[in-house]
């Protein structure tokens, strides 16, 4: 985008570097707020879901830097390897022990050092990322557009949760990728020279590579940026940038070792082939502009040359709605579920950016001006994947208040341009307000019997556990035992999950008990049976009656034979395996 087209020049713009700084302290002090729910004592508590694999994984890098946590032999029947990309675990864990972890002559590190570091990378660099944004907006689009932005990304309560202290889950990260894979492709689209759309492309490069060593699912916003850059540049940016993404990708599935699974959830072939694939076709758009349908159709041929990439792809759309498993995380539930206050919340999310970002569209379309096509056309499909899924609202939300902040300097009448811009400053920082009057504990109180169980199991000898998937890193890492199933669900070995689920749902004990010997359990959690039938049911698409199982009649005071109760809570409790 080039600053004497966006920018509103109306006004002097007063100091970037001034309001940049400005937006940083705003946006780091609101991530700090909820320090006194985080810390117990000088120690840190996180959430105990996906943000404990993270720690664990930080921690391993942090002692055998710059190794990251790959195979993992406390999860599955036999060691499984973890479906994440490794650098944001393998920086994050060089990162501490810059600051001071110290590690032993046998390269082990204190965990807990380790977490008490790691809890602030998230506040801290999201709101470098707020400061950066507001600063290149305010120099390259103008005053308005900055501030906007500024604001939605300060202070959207559904940013600031994703991003403060403990909030150490790689997702605080996918706006920051989305914003520079759109600044790239914008940059390759507003480019005038060869030298200017090879930096492009590059930069292009560098932040798909990025985005891909952190967040696979961040595919889509590098199939967007393909898009606008095949149809409205001249192929010579996206040819670099993809070539980039391309080998990087293939040289690190080269390097993984034997046995690493080669589908959608793993970054590796399927990834590579799909950047070589849009490398090729902008190549060819670079030769001949004019035979975009032939260079497609070579793309597509490329696509299909790795034989195990049509099944990965076709695995990888039920992403999008066909996972049983998926369908039963809240994250992954679509906008339409949500009821009442939740669903007023979530809409008011979007503040004004959803309305804006059609009329930008239009004027885009009108005037040919494809950079601000290319914003409004990012915005508008994750509006479309968000109302699929929730889990997409962290990147929609800004993308929505960009959008509807480069509307902002081409509305002619001031007074309009005024209210149109209350109407994106005004609902981020009044809706997190009301956010903050309910106070946001990092543990909800069902979880917290989960760490009272895993505080228990912690005493116990060791032996694999079978457990409630949902506990799995909380049993692996603050249980410090391994488990058959995690939090990872069916990306590791969807075969082990889904027989795992069947054990679950046993007619009879001996059924169960024969499961738990083949696969080396010692150790059976079983929880609340309403909900963890119908969850088992869920996931593997049956409708088995809860009083056809095992678990429901041993639940209800039936006694087990080849199981002893070792703990017991209302909605939890811990048996082992009385042949082990």
């Amino acid at each position: 985008m080039q600053a004497s087209e966006y920018s509103d020049t109306r006004h002097p713009t007063p100091g970037p570097r001034l309001l940049a700084l400005v937006f940083f302290v705003v946006a780091l002090g609101v991530r700090l707020l909820n320090a006194p729910y985080i810390f117990e004592g000088s120690k840190p508590r996180i959430t105990p879901v996906d943000e404990l694999y993270h720690w664990k994984r930080i921690a391993y890098s942090a002692a055998h830097f710059p190794h990251v946590l790959e195979f993992d032999r406390d999860r599955g029947v036999g060691g499984a390897f973890c479906p994440w990309p490794p650098l944001y675990d393998v920086a994050s864990g060089g990162v501490a022990r810059l600051l001071g972890v110290v590690t032993g002559t046998d390269k082990s590190v204190c965990a807990d050092e380790v977490l008490e570091r790691i809890v602030w990378f998230p506040p801290i660099l999201f709101a470098l990322f707020t400061g950066i944004a507001a600063f290149i907006l305010i120099r390259t689009c103008g005053l308005a557009v900055g501030i906007l932005t500024g604001i939605a990304l300060a202070t959207s309560p559904f940013l600031v949760t994703t991003s403060w202290i403990g909030s150490i889950d790689h997702h605080f990260l996918e706006p920051v990728l989305t914003f520079a894979i759109l600044g790239a492709a914008c940059l390759g689209i507003r480019a005038d020279t060869r030298r200017q759309r090879i930096r492009a492309g590059i930069l292009l490069g560098i932040a798909i590579t990025a985005a891909m060593f952190v967040q696979t699912a961040l595919l889509i916003a590098a199939a967007l940026a393909f898009a606008v850059l095949f149809f409205w540049s001249d192929g010579v940016a996206a040819t670099c940038g993809f070539g980039i993404a391309a080998v990087a990708v293939a040289l690190y599935r080269l390097t993984r070792a034997p046995g690493f699974p080669d589908n959608q959830w793993f970054l590796g072939w399927t990834h590579a082939s799909l950047f070589a694939a849009a490398a090729a076709a902008c190549a060819i758009v670079i030769v001949r502009p004019r035979w975009r349908v032939v260079a497609l159709l070579a793309g597509v041929a490329v696509l299909l040359a790795s034989p195990t990439v049509p099944a990965s792809l076709l695995s990888g759309a039920h992403f999008f709605g066909g996972d049983r498993w998926l369908k039963t995380i809240q994250e992954f539930q679509p906008l339409w579920r949500a009821h009442g206050d939740d669903l007023l919340s979530d809409l008011a999310g979007f503040s004004g950016g959803a309305i804006l970002v059609w009329f930008l569209l239009v004027r885009a379309i009108r005037t040919r001006d494809h950079a601000r096509l290319a914003v409004a056309l990012f915005a508008i499909a994750y509006v479309g994947l968000t109302i699929t899924s929730r889990r997409f609202w962290i990147v929609a939300i800004p993308l929505l208040a960009l959008a509807g902040a480069l509307y902002i300097p081409l509305i002619a009448r001031k007074r309009l341009a005024i209210l149109v811009a209350l109407m994106i400053a005004l609902p981020p920082p009044l809706q997190l307000a009301g956010w903050l009057m309910t106070p946001m504990t990092p543990v909800p109180p069902n979880q917290q019997q989960w760490l009272n169980a895993v505080a228990f199991i912690r005493t116990l000898p060791p032996g694999r556990i079978l457990g409630p998937w949902s506990m799995g890193h909380a049993i692996d890492v603050k249980g410090r035992h391994p488990v058959v199933i995690d939090n990872f669900g069916t990306m590791p070995d969807a075969q082990t999950f889904e027989r795992a689920q069947e054990a679950f749902l046993a007619h009879d004990e001996a059924t169960l008990a024969r499961y738990c010997d083949a696969a080396g359990v010692r150790y059976l959690i079983l929880e609340q049976p309403r909900f963890g039938i119908a969850s088992a049911n869920a996931i593997l698409g049956t409708e088995r009656a809860p009083e056809s199982t095992w678990w429901w009649h041993v639940w209800r005071g039936e006694q087990p034979r080849q199981f002893h109760l070792l703990w017991s809570q209302p909605e939890l409790r811990v048996y082992k395996l009385s042949s082990k």
